[in-house]
């Protein structure tokens, strides 16, 4: 999924009224006005009630029309019954949607939040924040500091988050038991799933069977283990001498080093395909799948599947990966800002977000309540346990550069000539240092 948000002072004075009011005294003929009476700053649980106001509300996101009526529209039209909610899609690119007319609200994805930072889009909200007094305590204090890592230098409140996208470990039982190995345990380490990937890997009647899969792609573990890739003072590339790079590249050496666990054909991130198409790789760490569609076909052919908690590395139990999820910005272009900020409040609430639960969206309010409406009345999750999903917390944010996309790039592209032995360990890091410095340059110079 993805999923983002002038002023704070003229925000903050669209939700404060003024209440003037007259009084005569004993002399015929002579009216002085009383003092104005300026009404108590609404709260939190105020703006939550909604409103009656009537508004086109232009929200850019990636949501099909169908997902955005059934997201957004439904669960906030009794709130706000005469607000129109546009959708605003993303076929139309971005500079020239703020050169054509204003947005209200933004559907960013957290890890996409540079899009609209570059343009200095997105209203801090931690002013609004202060003065009505709305309680982050009820988000996930890990979500709420890995937003914040987004707003480099400035550590502002950019977004208010609605949906998490959590990582599990997925596991096929039918592999398991055709091998004869135990299902992964809760708790388990990336060693752990190495050595009973070694069970697993192995080639019969032609069929080349995988162990486990390392992921989509390096910033799963690049955000777990919180490592940064430039130094933002120097622009000096920090792969090649931080150590916590070289435990991530051998981490995939180690992975896709078992006998048969990267066969003839395989591709590093293929292993969705290898796990929902195929159906012959036995471990594969992603975002928990139960409402994808393939995921759901592929269950409904067949796929026997468990969930455990996503591996973790010795030295940092409990922490998975780092934040994937989405969230809301308020545009600094809305001419409808108290609106806007009634809307990211409701969309917050305790209520909306048991409904998008319902329909499989993880929540980053920490509310065991609200927490155990999810996937309710979904017949794929019936019998799984779903502690798997909050045993892990989100790894501490990296320090963040605006160049980290591009440097990102770099390292996953090294990283199957790495694995697979062209390339040594030192040459790769120097090869990536390199390239990197040399954009970070190029990026000064523009």
């Amino acid at each position: 999924m993805s999923v983002t948000w002038l002023k704070t002072t003229s925000a903050a004075a669209l939700l404060t009224a003024v209440v003037a009011g007259c009084s005569s005294n004993s002399k015929i003929g002579t009216e002085t006005a009383s003092e104005p009476q300026q009404a108590s700053v609404q709260t939190a649980a105020d703006l939550q009630r909604g409103s009656d106001e009537t508004a086109e509300i232009r929200i850019r996101t990636g949501m099909t029309e169908e997902a955005f009526t059934q997201r957004i529209r439904n669960p906030l039209k009794k709130l706000f019954p005469n607000v129109t909610f546009t959708r605003v899609g993303y076929d139309i690119k971005l500079q020239d949607l703020l050169a054509s007319s204003p947005l209200d609200l933004i559907d960013q994805g957290i890890t996409n939040l540079e899009e609209i930072t570059e343009v200095d889009l997105p209203l801090n909200l931690d002013p609004l924040v202060q003065k009505h007094k709305i309680d982050l305590n009820r988000f996930d204090s890990y979500v709420v500091q890995d937003i914040r890592s987004y707003s480099v230098g400035n550590n502002e409140l950019l977004m208010l988050p609605f949906v998490v996208q959590p990582f599990v470990l997925h596991y096929n039982k039918d592999l398991f038991d055709k091998f004869g190995v135990p299902y992964p345990k809760a708790n388990s380490t990336w060693t752990d799933l190495i050595e009973l990937a070694k069970r697993l890997s192995r080639t019969e009647q032609g069929i080349a069977y995988r162990g486990l899969d390392a992921g989509l792609n390096v910033n799963r573990m690049q955000k777990q283990l919180s490592l940064p890739f430039i130094d933002i003072q120097t622009g000096k590339s920090l792969v090649g001498s931080t150590p916590g790079w070289k435990t991530l590249y051998q981490t995939y050496a180690d992975i896709y080093g078992v006998p048969g666990n990267f066969p003839e054909g395989a591709k590093h991130g293929d292993g969705r395909k290898a796990f929902l198409e195929t159906k012959t790789l036995a471990m594969y760490p992603h975002i928990i799948m139960l409402t994808d569609p393939d995921f759901v076909q592929a269950v409904q052919s067949g796929l026997k599947f468990g969930i455990s908690t996503y591996p973790v590395f010795p030295n940092k139990p409990g922490v998975g990966t780092g934040l994937f999820g989405g969230g809301l910005a308020i545009s600094k272009t809305s001419k409808h800002q108290e609106l806007a900020l009634r809307i990211l409040v409701a969309y917050t609430s305790d209520e909306v977000q048991k409904e998008l639960g319902r329909q499989g969206f993880v929540t980053p309010l920490v509310s065991p309540d609200v927490r155990g409406k999810l996937f309710e009345g979904n017949p794929i999750a019936s019998g799984i346990d779903l502690n798997a999903i909050y045993a892990t917390r989100v790894a501490d944010p990296y320090k963040r550069t605006k160049w980290d996309q591009k440097a990102f790039n770099f390292v996953n592209g090294s990283m199957q000539s790495f694995f697979t032995g062209q390339v040594d360990l030192n040459s790769t890091l120097r090869d990536v240092d390199e390239k990197i410095e040399k954009m970070v340059q190029e990026e000064k110079s523009k």
